[in-house]
């Protein structure tokens, strides 16, 4: 495991903070010396620590009699608040057993436990500060405990649910918090082995999807070791990838015979716990197995505290009788195996003399004699889960399993992580699955079944897909925390994948720094951008990446330094660019701007968007503001209208961070101008989006006195009235356009004019006014600028001249007009195409050609659905 590295600045945390406080610690302090009293302090806060430290906390501060720790700092584990909540149950336990010693005073303590967003960073003193509500909440909430309870609050009881048994002890109002808080008395471990069965007992599984091959390749193993054939089956997969789902499915699919299935999972709580899981197996094999699965799971949690519900000699009587079945001999198996069970070594069955070396080799003999037995007198397939935390003892017994299984009907199924590295070779009879991610089909088959009636858009579904990477535990958290908050939020991460995303963060030490650095870039980044912003070394940065890939963190093609990288999940983006603090990120958007400004000309001309998320994201907005708006322009130019409009509605948010002044307000113009008229294209002049951005444009213009700046929005007014069939107020608006246009002399608002008054004045049935107008207009339809601004104008304008020639019945002025209005369109561009088509299905309507107006209308309609112009749908 790489080492933990802290960032010096500071960074951003999900946490669990713990608060234990010693009860009527004054009323003791006064009946005690002042030596005595610091020697009970001192005991009780080695005694808190041990504790802490057993579960992989750490011990933050001691406050008099008071000490709190943190769970996810310095290091994050996949199960942190589990972590915290079984730490607070050992501390109270511990403290209990100090006061009856001999000299100590009888003591209690209480624990409150909060888990929350905060802010870690270096503080006056040697101690990392931390900033946020957890630390307070915690100390509030244990100030409400009973003396010697674990409370927990709900933020804690939603990342444990399941694991532990609880009981309500109602909303709370605690000093200093503005809110009542729900909070939970912890009371003892559930007994469940996972997350998976916690799961399973609280709502239930999502049904199984995919992993067809995987099922049929384990099926084949099964049915080997039921002819004798002894297999080994090592499943390999990130955490939430479904490597215990898939041997849950595989458990239900396997036909009801006469094989027998026994189970157990490696902990992160036990790795130095010899024999742990190998333990949980052997309490199978003498006949937990049999119990209904509720008091299977209470002997296993009692079990572990030497606490179980059979006596003593009535376990042992089992413990003989399972031995004599596999033909060991009680005698020589049982001091040896005893412990193991928790089960105390009586006179009957003494140690024998030799050395512990000796014993110890013994008792590893004895362990595969009997599992090898088990299963001659009964196929057996054994599923051990975790290896990657498994002690050192029980990966011993499982390679010996291993080599030596062959010779027996027994199917050995092991999972780990990808950083597990087995201690044995590959052999015939191995077989070794990775699991991937789940294909885009599956997750969105995954998404309906944990919707279920609730089902999520297609713009949901579309997020879901690609934030989780195909991990079926991201998929389903995400899925749920979309349907608990009504929506998506970019970069939102739910609370019960914070503390597995940021394990896996810390576990990469120093490349931690490196993936950061990479997710403030993009979702993808190429080698030599990354090299030009980052300070280390050609050959440091080349190996931190081969780190990051080797994770299954990066995906990479081609070779440094032409290689280009990209996040595998963009859930691992998140969290590792959310990590950050706000200020660290302005600074990296900044650097990585500014580089790209000065070295990277390519990028800068071509990816204009790119430059403008950095700029944004270092709290630059004019030069933001600036790329958003070349990127709409760029969009536009390729007749891209949508992307143009989401650039220019991008320019327009970063503008309105600013304050109001002339200068602000004329950009606020132009780029509402440019947005405008790809709403137009989009949604139609009579789209309440539209209609509502014509008011400010008209009030801007209006505030500006810019005489070409009102027109343009009297124009668009007059526009979206047309649209919405309001033509008594279109033709009153088209007419104050006009006399602005004629006002400012300008040929392009002039040619926009008498566009406008063509189609106002033809739908009201002015045909005088329309061809008066058109013949007025003639002389300004050419006008290269008026062709550029209003994309399709000119052509509607020949187009509107030849219907009203129709209507006025010259039809062969009509039909030279629509070849003008043909002529004029460039047959490259789709909006000209479809206004072609467009005014020749009406002219061939009005023809009665029919079958011609069907075709024309048929690929105006066509080429709206393709490049989304509302106006010819």
């Amino acid at each position: 495991t790489a080492p933990i590295v802290a960032s010096a600045d500071g960074e951003r945390r999900h946490l669990t903070v713990l608060f234990c406080d010693l009860v009527g610690s004054t009323e003791i302090a006064a009946r005690l010396d002042p030596e005595e009293w610091r020697e009970v302090v001192a005991a009780y806060h080695r005694a808190a620590a041990e504790a802490i430290t057993r579960f992989g906390g750490h011990v933050a501060k001691y406050l008099g009699d008071g000490v709190m720790a943190f769970f996810g700092y310095p290091e994050a584990h996949d199960n942190d608040a589990e972590r915290a909540a079984r730490a607070g149950l050992a501390m109270l336990d511990a403290i209990a057993k100090l006061g009856g010693q001999a000299g100590c005073p009888k003591l209690t303590a209480r624990v409150g436990i909060d888990s929350g967003a905060v802010v870690v960073g270096a503080g006056a003193g040697k101690e990392a500060d931390v900033f946020g509500e957890a630390p307070n909440i915690a100390a509030r909430v244990q100030a409400a405990a009973e003396p010697g309870t674990v409370l927990i609050t709900d933020a804690v009881h939603r990342l444990v649910s399941g694991l532990f048994v609880v009981k309500s002890h109602g909303a709370s109002a605690l000093k200093g918090i503005e809110r009542p808080l729900q909070l939970y008395r912890v009371v003892q471990p559930s007994g469940v082995r996972g997350r998976l069965e916690a799961v399973a007992a609280v709502r239930g599984l999502t049904p199984f999807v995919g992993r067809e091959d995987e099922l049929r390749s384990l099926m084949t193993r099964w049915e080997r070791s039921r002819e004798g054939e002894g297999q080994v089956a090592l499943i390999i997969g990130e955490a939430g990838i479904g490597k215990s789902r898939l041997l849950q499915r595989f458990h239900e699919l396997i036909p009801d015979t006469s094989q027998a299935w026994l189970e157990a999972a490696a902990a992160p709580f036990f790795q130095n716990t010899p024999f742990h899981a190998i333990a949980e197996l052997l309490h199978q094999l003498v006949g937990q197995a049999s119990l209904p699965a509720t008091e299977a799971r209470a002997a296993r949690a009692t079990a572990r505290d030497g606490k179980g519900q059979l006596e003593t000699n009535e376990r042992l009587a089992q413990l003989e009788s399972a031995l004599v079945l596999v033909g060991l001999k009680p005698a020589e198996a049982i001091p040896l195996i005893a412990p193991l069970l928790n089960l105390p070594v009586s006179a009957k069955y003494p140690l024998p003399p030799i050395p512990p070396e000796q014993q110890r080799r013994h008792l590893l003999a004895m362990l595969v004699e009997w599992v090898l037995g088990a299963a001659r007198t009964q196929p057996l397939t054994i599923a051990i889960e975790d290896l990657h935390w498994a002690d050192a003892s029980t990966l011993e017994v499982v390679q010996l399993l291993v080599e030596q299984g062959p010779t027996a009907p027994l199917l050995l199924l092991c999972t780990a992580r990808p950083e597990f590295h087995p201690p044995w070779s590959l052999r015939a009879h191995h077989t070794q699955i990775t699991l991937n991610r789940l294909s885009a089909r599956n997750v969105r088959e995954m998404i309906a079944q944990v919707a279920a009636r609730d089902a999520l858009n297609n713009q949901s579904v579309a997020a879901v897909i690609e934030r989780t990477g195909g991990n079926p535990l991201f998929v389903e958290e995400l899925t749920r925390a979309v349907l608990e908050s009504g929506g998506i939020s970019a970069r939102a991460i739910p609370v019960t994948l914070h503390d597995s995303l940021m394990a896996r963060l810390d576990r990469l030490g120093s490349a931690k720094a490196v993936l950061q650095l990479g997710s403030v870039i993009g979702g993808e980044f190429t080698y030599e951008l990354l090299r030009a912003v980052h300070p280390a070394s050609e050959s440091e940065l080349e190996s931190e990446l081969r780190k990051l890939t080797d994770a299954d963190l990066l995906y990479f093609r081609g070779i440094p330094p032409d290689a280009t990288y990209q996040f595998k999940h963009a859930l691992i983006r998140d969290a590792a660019y959310e990590a950050l603090l706000r200020s660290r990120r302005k600074d990296l958007h900044r650097l990585i701007a500014q580089t790209i400004s000065d070295k990277f000309p390519a990028i800068k001309a071509a990816q204009p968007e790119v430059l403008a998320r950095h700029w944004a994201g270092a709290g630059e907005i004019d030069p933001a503001v600036a790329e958003w708006s070349t990127a709409g322009k760029a969009a536009q130019e390729r007749n891209a209208f949508v992307e143009a409009e989401r650039s220019y509605g991008q320019a327009l948010a970063l503008l309105n961070l600013l304050p109001e002044s002339p200068k602000r307000d004329l950009r606020e113009l132009e780029l509402r101008q440019s947005a405008h008229m790809m709403s137009f294209m989009i949604k139609g002049w009579g789209a309440p989006e539209t209609v509502d951005a014509t008011q400010r444009l008209t009030a801007l213009a209006e505030k500006s006195g810019n005489l070409g700046e009102l027109h343009s929005s009297l124009f668009m007014t007059a526009a979206g009235a047309w649209m919405a069939a309001d033509f008594p107020t279109a033709e009153e608006v088209a007419d104050q356009a006009l006399r602005v246009a004629q006002r400012e002399g300008n040929p392009t608002l002039l040619a926009n004019s008498y566009w406008m008054q063509l189609m106002v004045r033809y739908w009201r049935g002015d045909l005088g006014g329309v061809e008066q107008h058109f013949r007025a207009g003639l002389e300004f339809f050419d006008d290269q600028l008026f062709k550029q601004k209003s994309l399709i104008g000119h052509v509607l304008a020949f187009g509107y001249g030849a219907l009203n020639a129709w209507t006025a019945g010259r039809s062969d002025l009509a039909h030279h007009r629509l070849a003008q209005g043909i002529a004029e369109a460039d047959s490259s561009n789709p909006g000209h195409l479809a206004a072609v088509a467009f005014m020749s299905a009406w002219h061939h309507l009005l023809r009665r050609e029919y079958g011609k107006a069907e075709a024309q209308a048929a690929y105006a309609i066509e080429l709206a659905a393709q490049h989304q112009f509302a106006d010819y749908g």
